[in-house]
């Protein structure tokens, strides 16, 4: 699949995997930033942002995209990041091809598998609920899911899988349909019994339970040189919460 995708920067090649509902665009001050020592590629992953769409929508798929963005694109190896559903496609691209990648950032996911997770659940029951024939102001949109979703963040997240489609028309931008049908299926691990020993930087949200305490040690068993470094003061979104800190971490761990 020809993923879209943005790309800033020169130097050595750093390519950044957005989370489940995100998109490119989510993670531009990130990918600005770093683009001032590195050649930053962030892609849409299929079915999100401006990537096609496809029926096929499973984590070993996904992970081929990418191995086949870094191979069309010509880069030898590449310093890759993921956050949340894009580290979990990172975790399974090192483990099965180690030689794309030289230096590996995974932001509060660990390599294991997940189940019943409620903010995602909840997040697709409110967008599920979302009729847009009934509505012709993003605003009264909004107003809408605010009584499911409290946080702002969470509700920009499905704002921005909004488009219009016509003066007062909107639908949605993700192919939401087929993400719902097949998101358990993106929570199990797809790589076998294997190591990934190249440096190796775990990100935790100190406010987020995505990676647990117990997490560590399998996260040593597949990653043996990892690191793993919390960030006291963020949740899930840890470039959103602390993006100075987050930065700084990613700055010192990248090759120059």
């Amino acid at each position: 699949m020809e993923l879209y995708y943005r790309s800033f920067g020169e130097g050595k090649p750093v390519v950044i995997l957005h989370g489940l509902l995100g998109m490119s665009d989510n993670w531009m001050m990130p990918a600005k930033q770093l683009a001032e020592n590195h050649r930053v590629i962030l892609p849409d992953l299929r079915n999100h942002g401006n990537s096609p769409h496809s029926d096929t929508f499973d984590l070993q798929s996904l992970v081929n995209d990418i191995a086949e963005l870094i191979t069309t694109l010509g880069l030898s190896s590449v310093a890759l990041i993921g956050h949340s559903l894009g580290g979990r496609i990172a975790i399974s691209l090192a483990l099965q091809q180690p030689a794309l990648i030289e230096k590996l950032v995974v932001v509060d996911i660990a390599p294991r598998k997940y189940s019943g997770n409620k903010s995602i659940a909840n997040l697709l029951i409110a967008m599920s609920k979302v009729d847009f024939a009934k509505y012709t102001a993003l605003s009264d949109i909004e107003n809408f899911i605010a009584r499911f979703l409290p946080d702002v963040r969470v509700r920009q997240l499905v704002l921005k899988n909004i488009k219009r489609l016509a003066p007062g028309v909107f639908g949605w931008k993700c192919n939401f349909e087929v993400i719902v049908a097949h998101v358990e299926t993106l929570m199990s691990p797809v790589f076998e019994e294997s190591e990934f020993r190249k440096p190796t930087l775990f990100l935790k949200g100190g406010l987020s339970d995505f990676i647990l305490p117990e997490d560590f040690k399998t996260i040593l068993h597949y990653f043996p040189l990892a690191e793993i470094h919390t960030l006291p003061n963020a949740g899930h979104w840890l470039h959103v919460d602390e993006p100075q800190l987050f930065l700084d971490e990613v700055t010192a761990f990248l090759p120059s």
